[in-house]
């Protein structure tokens, strides 16, 4: 079919009315060139495409007979001179490939040719807010957030106030009121206490150079990726906080023990040892301790593993204890959630050894103490259980049962959810699938598109005490070997307390841009409150599970 030739308009519409002419006419005329070159042999026609047979001189002319036209002397000599270098540069080098005139690069990616790079960059950063996003945030003011609890009354069975009948003679039964004896029944009586909170201040801060900003210009916004990553960083620090805080350091004074080789444990990653020393330190939640020298390893061989004796005084707040051994130059470190007489069943190399001398990091008096360290806290959780073993496999959680009982026996305790690492809910699942039959627990089945079941994990165990359904919930920051039974709420809804956790904050997270005082675009994170435990002893904590 013929083809309509496109206006001066379609080719040129964009253009001011008194340049459209111009441009035509040197439209023209480079049409007319090719129409030349057909003629001469130039161009073929191979059925499918058109080709080109001139050289690169004969290209180069065509160019210069083109952008040329209408130019003056001055302009026409500039342009001759970069195309006669062009032409020089294809003599030089007669062929254009991907390594050729260029081949260098720090990115593996070679010659003229431009590789794809996306403008905006990935953020693999994984994000849990298990925490954070379900316990309350409620305001707060001062320096500090104070409460106070009635804890037990007669017969409550709690806060150590002794029980008393309420039987007692109208006539005869007398009690000290005011100083007057009375004929009344006997009076009740009480125990309280007061919490004060001090609040903490939490923040983090970047900074964007001027430089690397405006280079990442077309690329990607820098300033708006230290915007995200710092308060993604904030939340995430947050949340580990909620969980795994601790304000005091781990108490180390009074424990002593004797290191000796473990011949009964092979395959540990140790070598042979000849006289090596050998320290411990003791994990929070948040860290581990000082170290303490346990003595000397006199020889053991390879594969070997070292246990602790004649143990006196474990630390309280101890989820795990850590045992390194110096081996000539080199420095292993193994762990076991198991508190006395174990030893590490595998050691890896560490570069350096902690300090004998203070705290690794135990605990921070900057902040406060987070779910872990409360609720494995015997002096105020409602129960606490050292397993120092596996979750039973002939009563599949049965360990659970019986801090289920310990909280319904002390407080009339109800939890609503089980918060462990994955590999506790694991060791769960699969007690539980063993059993053939079990009843008394949720688990999800997931079937494929052939019917068959792929897999299946526990989502609740029913309390044996309340016949509730407890939640099982793995978090991603949970120390190993520790699960956390928690009460959201109490299970007498007149008790004036809405949740047995609370973020209190003066002043919730904010984002702060400082002053450009240099060559940088610099902010800071800021939150100023406190997390407050109104009725730990509604929960329950389960440590050393192998």
């Amino acid at each position: 079919m013929a083809l309509t030739a496109p206006s001066i308009d379609e080719l040129f519409g964009g253009l001011p009315a008194e340049q459209r002419l111009d441009r035509f006419e040197a439209y023209k005329s480079a049409m007319s060139v090719c129409h030349q070159a057909a003629r001469s042999g130039a161009y073929s026609f191979n059925g499918a495409t058109i080709q080109k047979n001139t050289t690169v001189a004969d290209r180069v002319g065509e160019l210069k007979d083109i952008v040329t036209k209408g130019l003056s002397a001055e302009q026409i000599s500039s342009i001759t001179t970069a195309l006669d270098t062009v032409q020089s540069v294809t003599k030089a080098s007669p062929e254009w490939t991907l390594t050729n005139p260029l081949n260098n690069s720090t990115s593996g990616v070679t010659g003229l040719v431009p590789y794809d790079l996306e403008p905006a960059l990935a953020l693999l950063v994984p994000r849990s807010f298990i925490l954070r996003n379900s316990v309350s945030r409620i305001g707060g003011i001062g320096q500090a957030y104070e409460f106070r609890r009635i804890l037990g009354v007669t017969n409550s069975n709690t806060g150590g106030v002794p029980n008393m009948s309420t039987f007692f003679n109208p006539t005869g039964t007398t009690a000290q009121f005011g100083g007057v004896t009375l004929n009344r029944p006997s009076k009740i009586e009480y125990a309280a206490d007061k919490i004060v909170l001090s609040h903490v201040n939490q923040g983090v801060s970047d900074q964007v150079d001027m430089t690397a900003q405006f280079a990442g210009q077309g690329y990607a916004d820098l300033r708006q990726l230290s915007h995200t990553s710092t308060i993604w960083a904030h939340m995430l620090g947050e949340e580990r906080n909620m969980l795994n805080a601790r304000a005091s350091v781990i108490n180390i004074s009074g424990f002593s023990a004797t290191a000796a080789t473990d011949t009964s444990t092979t395959g540990t990653g140790l070598p042979s040892l000849t006289s090596a020393p050998v320290i411990v330190t003791f994990s929070s939640s948040q860290g581990e301790s000082q170290a303490v020298s346990v003595g000397t390893i006199a020889s053991g061989a390879a594969g070997n593993g070292i246990k602790l004796t004649s143990v006196v005084g474990i630390p309280s707040g101890t989820i795990a204890v850590n045992t390194y051994v110096t081996a000539g130059s080199y420095y292993w470190k193994g762990t076991t959630v198991l508190t006395t007489g174990v030893s590490p069943t595998t050691f890896a190399l560490v570069s350096s050894l902690p300090s004998t001398s203070a705290d690794n990091g135990s605990g921070n008096s900057l902040g406060y103490d987070g779910f872990v360290s409360t609720l494995t806290n015997p002096n105020v959780s409602g129960s606490v259980v050292a397993l120092n073993g596996a979750l039973s496999t002939s009563i599949p959680g049965n360990d659970f049962q019986t801090v289920f009982y310990n909280l319904y026996s002390s407080v009339i305790g109800d939890p609503d959810m089980i918060l462990t690492s994955a590999g506790v809910r694991k060791e769960l699942a699969q007690t539980i699938q063993q059993q053939g039959t079990p009843t008394g627990y949720r688990l999800n089945y997931t079937a494929g598109s052939d019917g068959y079941t792929v897999g299946s994990v526990v989502t609740a165990i029913q309390n044996e005490s309340t016949g509730k359904m407890v939640d099982v919930v793995a978090h991603p920051y949970m120390p190993q070997g520790v699960a956390l039974v928690h009460s959201k709420t109490l299970p007498f809804p007149d008790s004036g307390v809405s949740e047995t956790v609370q973020v209190v904050n003066v002043q919730d997270m904010i984002v702060l841009e400082w002053p450009q005082i240099q060559l940088s675009w610099d902010i800071s994170t800021y939150q100023y409150g406190s997390l407050a435990f109104r009725a730990p002893a509604w929960s329950a904590a389960i440590t050393n599970i192998l």
